[in-house]
C-alpha cells in the first residue's frame, strides 16, 4: 500500500529502527490503520497503528527497539526506541467471548460451597 505524502513526512521523523519495522511490515502486507500524536507518545513524538500484529520480527525487545505487551482497548503491543518518543502500535486484541449465565452461576455456587465448607468446619468439627 503506497503511503500518502503526509504519512511519508511523519514516518521520516521516526527513528531508523522504527522506520525499518514499518517498511518491513508494509512490505509483508500489513497496513497502517492510523497515524497520530499523543498517548502513548510524548508531545514531540507520534504513533503509527498497524492493522495487524507485527509478523516480520519477534514481538520482543532487541535490535534497538523496546517491546511491551499490552492488553488494553487501544492497542495490544507497542514498539518504541530508547527515547520513547515514537511508537509503532499493534491493534487491540478482540474481546474475549462473553461467558454464559450458567457458567457464572456455577462458579458462584462453587465459591459459596467452598466458603460454607470452611466456615462450618470451624463450627462443627
Amino acid at each position: 500500500m503506497p503511503l500518502t505524502p503526509e504519512q511519508r513526512d511523519l514516518l521520516a521523523r521516526f527513528p531508523a529502527a522504527l522506520v525499518a519495522l514499518v517498511e518491513a511490515e508494509l512490505g509483508a502486507g500489513n497496513s497502517m490503520l492510523g497515524v497520530r500524536s499523543g498517548h502513548p507518545a510524548t508531545p514531540v513524538g507520534a504513533c503509527i497503528t498497524l492493522t495487524r500484529k507485527v509478523s516480520t520480527r519477534p514481538r520482543a525487545s532487541g535490535d534497538g527497539l523496546r517491546f511491551r505487551e499490552r492488553s488494553g482497548s487501544s492497542h495490544a503491543g507497542e514498539f518504541t526506541d530508547a527515547d520513547a518518543h515514537f511508537y509503532v502500535l499493534e491493534p487491540p486484541d478482540p474481546p474475549p467471548p462473553e461467558r454464559s449465565m450458567d457458567e457464572i452461576r456455577a462458579e458462584l455456587a462453587e465459591r459459596e460451597r467452598r466458603s460454607d465448607e470452611e466456615r462450618f468446619r470451624e463450627l462443627f468439627w
